[in-house]
């Protein structure tokens, strides 16, 4: 793997200190501003040096650098011929290598791409460049499909801009010779150029996955997601809750941290918690005064649920929310939105934390939501409506509804603390929420199938003849409000072999055919995606997996994070519109797997892990960002 610096700096004697003792530069003669006599001084100062002209002087600059010895002359493809075949001749002459190169402002076809590379080649190019630029995912990767059909070791294939940052990387993974860095920060040649040490670290091995071991049975821990609701209805209620089987987890004790914050007093004894709450007209009181400060930690939900429970509630002064981590990168655009529409007064970081409420909203009776991005939006909708004084119901009209499930799990947390909550529609939806103050109840929690599913995905992927044949135990019951136990059904529909005991709360994954490829449109569920690309890279044929529009704005771009490493690893995927496309049954690599601190992409790459011999297995760059969901995910991997 080899890094090639694209120098810019017009001062000569900085520039040569910038290229002294480099194994490879690429000198930007025309950004550099080089005269002849500059360059030819200049070359010779690195092992390698590549010459690239974009100007009227290319053929004048050109030569000079193949009189000089430079290692390699970088020419447009598209130069006239007159000018091309005289420099081609005089190249190999000189012993000079030559990169033809095409740069698109666009993502043209994989066939048009091929074509363009195709034609370096008869030019008897020593490497074809074909440079797009990207403003998706999906046509970040386009370029990449090269490396499927040409030598990749004379190939050098990327898509430049923010977007196509990560492909720079893969494109090394896949087999190119080198791929350009910047010598600093600041001083790229091209947007998305990393730095070298930037480019390195990505590149770094990290946490050895050699050592997993799928065991033969498992407990999931509880859903953060419901214990995270119960959690903010008990600290509204006033009087004491006991809420049974949560298990802690960094999002869930952010929540407690957020209920000490608003007054309630809180008992942790194994899995049970006690929470004594002051009700919701003691917290208003006090909002503001004697509370000021709430930390969500990284939970997008918790953000989401409180804004417009605090604007409904605040009364007087201000009160700021915080965050940390991941949650800081993630946009709230969509829920201040709403609330300064209903007269909210809010400050904010362009939509990020910290937020501060200086003015309550006031919700109507009637609101409408168009094309929310996320249901936990409207769960904060649905909690503080219960709060409010007054005489009628509050009703909500929902168009273009995501999430379904999570507004039916809010709707049972709120029912179980004394809520009165219709759900009813299809399009748009409809809730309708009574004033009704939380009351204090006991609460047993669910299984989190949003974890579960990993092990469910690597039992039905053992069993369909990639690992030993055993039973495999899933501890776990059904009938949750959770989306996420769809994966079942896409399991068993898929060829899995499951046997569930509802009397014994055990899901059995006994020996199977190998599995087929799904399709399925996880709109409602995205937390599926990663486990499901995972379960489709050992299933038979090409699984379709939709709602890729519900993966940017969550711990990390994860439709970009799931789509690097799974190219990483060797997987053929293509993103067609809202879907993501794999094909099964590819052998797969090795390579660092780099999870952008999400908690999904560490646990769903760990199923993949699995399954791959030991001495291939990737490795992982960051493991204790399970901690957000899962903090036990590895040990039980470990054994």
């Amino acid at each position: 793997m080899e890094y090639c610096k694209s120098i810019a700096e017009r001062d000569i004697q900085r520039a040569s200190r910038m290229i002294s003792g480099e194994p490879l530069v690429e000198l930007r003669a025309d950004l550099m501003g080089l005269t002849a006599e500059e360059l030819k001084w200049l070359i010779g100062l690195a092992d390698g040096e590549i010459v690239t002209c974009h100007s009227a002087e290319a053929e004048h600059i050109y030569l000079a650098a193949i009189e000089a010895g430079a290692w390699a002359v970088d020419i447009e493809l598209d130069t006239p011929e007159a000018v091309l075949l005289p420099l081609l001749k005089a190249a190999r002459e000189r012993g000079v290598r030559v990169i033809l190169s095409h740069h698109f402002d666009h993502t043209p076809s994989p066939e048009h791409l091929k074509e363009m590379a195709e034609r370096a080649f008869t030019y008897r190019a020593d490497i074809a460049k074909i440079i797009t630029t990207a403003t998706t995912t999906a046509e970040a990767i386009v370029p990449l499909q090269l490396y499927d059909h040409l030598p990749a070791e004379r190939l050098i294939a990327f898509a430049m801009g923010r977007e196509g940052a990560f492909s720079r990387r893969l494109s090394l993974l896949l087999g190119a010779p080198y791929t350009y860095v910047a010598p600093t920060e600041g001083a790229a040649t091209a947007e998305g150029q990393p730095t070298q040490a930037e480019l390195q670290a990505l590149s770094e091995e990290g946490f050895d996955l050699s050592g997993l071991t799928l065991p033969k049975e498992v407990t999931i821990p509880c859903s953060k997601s419901e214990a995270q609701r119960a959690i903010v209805a008990a600290s509204l209620a006033k009087g004491t809750s006991i809420i049974y089987n949560a298990h802690a987890c960094d999002d869930t004790l952010a929540a407690l941290e957020v209920a000490r914050s608003l007054g309630a007093k809180i008992e942790y004894s194994g899995t049970t918690l006690t929470i004594e709450g002051l009700g919701h007209e003691a917290i208003s009181e006090r909002l503001g005064q004697d509370i000021t400060l709430l930390n969500v930690g990284e939970s997008a939900l918790l953000a989401r649920l409180l804004l417009p429970i605090l604007s409904t509630l605040l009364r007087q002064g201000e009160v700021r929310i915080e965050g940390q981590g991941t949650l800081l990168g993630r946009s709230l655009r969509e829920s201040i939105e709403l609330l300064e529409g209903y007269g909210a007064e809010v400050a904010h970081n362009d939509y990020h934390l910290p937020i501060t409420i200086r003015r309550a909203a006031t919700l109507p009776l009637t609101m409408e939501v168009a094309s929310a991005g996320s249901s936990q939006i409207i769960s904060g909708l649905m909690l503080s409506s219960a709060l409010i004084d007054r005489d009628e119901m509050t009703h909500i009209v929902l168009h273009k509804a995501v999430s379904r499930p999570y507004i039916g799990l809010t709707s049972a947390i709120m029912e179980q603390f004394g809520g009165i909550v219709t759900i009813g529609g299809n399009e748009p939806l409809t809730i309708d929420i009574e004033p009704e103050p939380f009351e204090p109840s006991e609460v047993t929690l669910w299984t989190d199938w949003s974890s579960a599913g990993y092990f469910a995905a690597a039992y039905a992927i053992a069993q369909s003849g990639l690992a030993p044949r055993r039973r495999y135990t899933l501890h776990s019951r059904l009938g949750s409000w959770q989306g996420d136990e769809v994966v079942l059904m896409l399991l068993d529909i898929s060829g899995a072999n499951i046997s569930v005991d509802e009397r014994r709360g055990t899901i059995d994954f006994l020996p199977s055919d190998r599995l087929t490829a799904i399709c399925y449109d996880a709109t409602h569920t995205p937390d599926l995606i990663p486990t499901l690309a995972i379960v489709a890279l050992f299933a038979e044929g090409e699984s379709v997996i939709g709602g890729l529009e519900r993966l940017k704005n969550k711990e990390s771009n994860r439709l970009e994070a799931l789509v690097e490493n799974l190219v990483a690893i060797g997987a053929e995927v293509r993103i067609e519109g809202n879907e993501l496309h794999i094909v099964g049954g590819k052998p797969l690599r090795t390579a660092p797997i780099v999870t952008h601190n999400d908690h999904r992409i560490a646990m769903a790459f760990a199923v993949a892990a699995l399954f791959i011999p030991k001495e291939q297995r990737p490795t992982m760059d960051n493991t204790l960002c399970v901690a957000k969901s899962f903090p036990t995910f590895f040990q039980l991997l470990q054994g």
